[in-house]
């Protein structure tokens, strides 16, 4: 195994104090272009914006350990790339269309404690990640939320019912949760382990959801939310 080519390829030792030089410039490059472009977190970031980071790591990268690209290149990936980012800013200002299209829109992702399975379908997003989500902000069952809203940023946006106004809903809990079943061990309220609906079931019936015509229930609670 040859392991001067493996830990130095070709390059001489002299190649390390370049790097030493060459790393600063293209760090310091990123930074200034992402402060140009206003942006404070990662979490503001829409997919294009997302795209516009790759792109400038890729260029940043580049310049940082390969000899044969030229500082000046990067510098003017970076330019370019801050010119097209101002010019789809006005476009979107003009254009709703646009902005739908290269930003997304919010899309209700729950709805008075059920869920809307077609947009968690759509958007690739598990029940497991999405009740994940809901139990960090102290949600024990759906029935607590009237409202939640999945963000063009990815954050999801939720609106709780009142102490007064919560409903009977589907746990998230795990160890709620999976208690799921398709036999009802006892008369009660059940909410369906696929969507939230509830429904009130008899002992030893076998029940589809009216909703998504899944099988396995889950005892509905309708404790209030304590944070």
């Amino acid at each position: 195994m040859d392991w001067h080519r493996i830990f130095f390829n070709d390059q001489s030792g002299d190649f390390f104090l370049e790097i030493l030089f060459r790393t600063p410039i293209m760090f310091l490059g990123v930074v200034l272009v992402l402060r140009l472009t206003g942006k404070r977190g990662v979490q503001q970031l829409s997919i294009f914006e997302m795209v516009m980071i790759i792109t400038l790591g890729s260029a940043a990268g580049d310049a940082m350990f390969y000899d044969d690209v030229g500082i000046l290149h990067a510098l003017s990936v970076f330019a370019i790339v801050l010119l097209l980012y101002r010019l789809i800013v006005v476009i979107i200002a003009r254009s709703a269309k646009a902005e739908d299209a290269l930003e997304g829109e919010p899309i209700y992702l729950l709805r008075d404690g059920k869920m809307c399975l077609d947009q968690l379908g759509a958007n690739n997003l598990g029940a497991d990640e999405f009740f994940g989500e809901l139990r960090a902000q102290h949600i024990e069952h759906l029935g607590q939320i009237r409202l939640i809203i999945l963000e063009d940023t990815g954050r999801l946006s939720t609106f709780y019912f009142t102490d007064e106004q919560v409903v009977p809903g589907l746990p998230i809990l795990p160890e709620e949760f999976n208690k799921k079943s398709s036999k009802i061990q006892q008369e009660g309220l059940y909410a369906c382990a696929r969507c939230g609906n509830t429904q009130k079931l008899m002992q030893a019936q076998k029940a589809s959801c009216k909703r998504c015509e899944n099988n396995e229930w889950v005892k509905a609670l309708d404790s209030k939310r304590i944070t």
